[in-house]
């Protein structure tokens, strides 16, 4: 980046994120256009996101901006005026000048302004704007004409400050003329760059410009969260006094125990009440994920050649921002898989007695203290035959293992590295990366993914996700004198019962418990933990599930229930099997917190 001195870099903060905002409901927009062209206040929205981008880039003199923006304007401005006709090549042309001022945005970000191409993407525009097409009629009364290209004498206008908080449309910005102008990045200075033509967004890795290090905030919860430090403030306050008491030789008194008592109650309530206010200024919709998927499945479906009707749930639906960072390859993998495996080109459903168009449902909703977000469509099914006999042919499993599984089983080949039933790799898939990638992110979430399909019906993908990874409700258990913290999400149910139940079948310690063989792991022997008490034939059994799969942890006792906050062990002990992190108790103690999902897969 050039030179600039500190209010400079204030405005350019400002257009940084104001332009993000906008450039990431665009996408979803556009979409919704091609499908509503008469909405005229879809398109005037529209038009002024564009308008807004091509003023403010022009004020800070990122003349590259400019002149995509500007001419995006125009084609969008006959848009809006009637002159043109909405239509799937003009909305390619338009998505493709958004994702180069995309690019050049992430330059800017990126602080490495480099020259590229924009003239290919120019040209495509061109040809809308011509006499041909009908673009010398005056503008009518009280239509906002096309405006001229704005230059740093004509429109200067100022990007609104990073601190706004609601998501309302921002307004044409204010033009000024007496302004001086920052000097444009001179291209002398950086090696030109050609650029192939935008990324698609099926492969939209890049495609979020939104900063992970800022989140904007409801004003109202930043008063929700002050009124709960000025109670804070109270309650130390109280605690100060009672102190001073204590030291003073208060203690004996009557009523200072009942004081102390009451102190402990409020403190523990404005903490859990403080923990909360923060834990919703994380919280953000869900939306900021699924709007990016109508623009990657109306790519795909021109790719693939199908017809596709993509809707959306839930997409208020709020949760950790740290897990809405995460979700987005996954989902995006998911997304893919439905349309490339899932849905059937229109003949192949004509043919089978379904509608040309396919049906693909994105939907999330809380349950409890997790979020289940479900990716389904109408396609052809999971072919577990099939499935089974390509992880076969690729090594992936023996025949006699595979005699042996079970459905449910068999849909989770699918995950196997490696696996695809594709014949052929194509650009979308084949390559037997992907699903791989999407089990291993999301278990990286302590989340959960099940598998339900139909044969001929379609596929149901279903992920179960924490709406934090900050803080658990946890099951504390001691095993021979060390206590560990078991996530209460994964935990089914506690047995108390007597060792001489147990059998060993197959080299495995198993319980019979009612109607299933439940096989046993024991927490000493996996953590190593050192013989203190006398061996006892009464134990505690910690049943705990992942999917369809149950385990039972064999404990000393149960120590009770606590919230906990998950500490990170460093790079150095990262990665350990059967542990998620750490925590701290009350009493200054560490304590391990038990990774049930990996323990089962681990010992299946």
């Amino acid at each position: 980046m050039p030179p600039i001195d500190c209010e400079d870099q204030e405005l350019l903060e400002g257009f940084l994120a104001e332009t993000t905002e906008l450039l990431e409901k665009l996408d979803d927009d556009l979409i919704t256009l091609e499908k509503s062209s008469d909405d005229t206040e879809l398109m005037n929205r529209i038009f002024r996101s564009i308008h807004t981008i091509k003023g403010a880039s022009s004020f800070l003199g990122f003349d590259l901006l400019v002149k995509v923006a500007h001419k995006t304007e125009d084609v969008l401005n006959r848009l809006r005026k009637r002159e043109l006709v909405v239509t799937p090549e003009i909305m390619d042309v338009i998505l493709e000048a958004t994702d180069l001022v995309k690019l050049l945005v992430a330059d800017i970000k990126a602080g490495e302004i480099q020259e590229r191409e924009t003239e290919g993407t120019i040209a495509k525009l061109l040809p809308f704007l011509t006499e041909n097409a009908g673009v010398a009629q005056p503008p009518a009364a009280g239509a906002t004409p096309t405006e001229p290209v704005a230059t740093a004498a004509t429109e200067q206008p100022q990007p609104t400050p990073v601190v706004e908080t609601s998501s309302a449309a921002p307004s044409t910005p204010p033009a000024t003329a007496s302004v001086p102008v920052p000097a444009p990045q001179p291209a002398a200075n950086v090696a030109p760059k050609k650029i192939p033509a935008p990324p698609k967004p099926s492969d939209a890795k890049g495609d979020d410009l939104s900063d992970s290090s800022t989140v904007r905030v409801d004003v109202k919860r930043l008063d929700d969260l002050m009124n709960q430090v000025g109670e804070l403030v109270l309650e130390r306050n109280r605690m100060i006094q009672i102190n001073q008491d204590l030291q003073q030789g208060d203690a004996n008194r009557p009523d200072f125990q009942e004081e102390f008592g009451k102190l402990t109650k409020r403190m523990s309530f404005v903490t859990s009440e403080l923990q909360m206010q923060v834990l919703k200024m994380r919280m953000i919709p869900v939306e900021k994920v699924f709007k990016k998927f109508p623009r990657i499945v109306r790519s795909m479906s021109r790719d693939l050649g199908k017809e596709v009707d993509l809707q959306i749930f839930g997409e208020e639906t709020e949760l950790d921002r740290s897990v809405v960072d995460e979700i987005g390859d996954p989902l995006i993998h998911l997304i893919r898989n439905a349309m490339d495996h899932g849905l059937e080109s229109p003949d192949e459903r004509m043919a089978a007695g379904k509608s040309r168009v396919g049906t693909l449902v994105l939907a999330a909703v809380h349950e409890g203290n997790q979020i289940i977000i479900s990716i389904k469509d109408d396609g052809r099914g999971i072919d577990t035959e099939r499935v089974g006999r390509k992880a076969v042919e690729k090594g992936l499993l023996s025949e006699d293992q595979l005699a042996a599984m079970s459905q449910r089983e068999m849909f989770d080949l699918i995950f196997l590295p490696g696996f695809s039933t594709k014949e052929k790799a194509t650009d979308l898939s084949g390559r037997g990366v992907g699903m791989d990638v999407v089990k291993t992110n999301i278990k990286k979430l302590n989340g959960l993914i099940e598998i339900k399909s139909e044969k001929g019906q379609g596929s149901e993908f279903i992920l179960r996700l924490p709406l934090t990874l900050a803080i658990i409700q946890s099951l504390l258990v001691e095993v021979e004198g060390e206590v560990y913290s078991i996530p209460l999400s994964s935990v089914l149910e506690t047995i108390r019962v007597d060792q001489r139940k147990f059998h060993m079948i197959g080299g495995q310690e198993v319980l019979k418990l009612r109607d299933m063989v439940l096989p046993l792991i024991r927490l000493q022997k996996v953590f190593n933990v050192q013989q203190r008490y006398e061996r006892d034939d009464i134990c505690y059994v910690v049943v705990v599930g992942a999917a369809d799969k149950r385990m039972g942890l064999v404990v000393t006792r149960l120590v009770g229930q606590q919230e906990v906050a998950i500490k990170s062990l460093g790079n150095y002990l990262a990665n350990i099997p059967g542990i998620a992190g750490s925590t701290i108790l009350g009493d200054g103690r560490v304590t391990l917190i038990v990774d049930p999902v990996g323990m089962i897969e681990g010992n299946e």
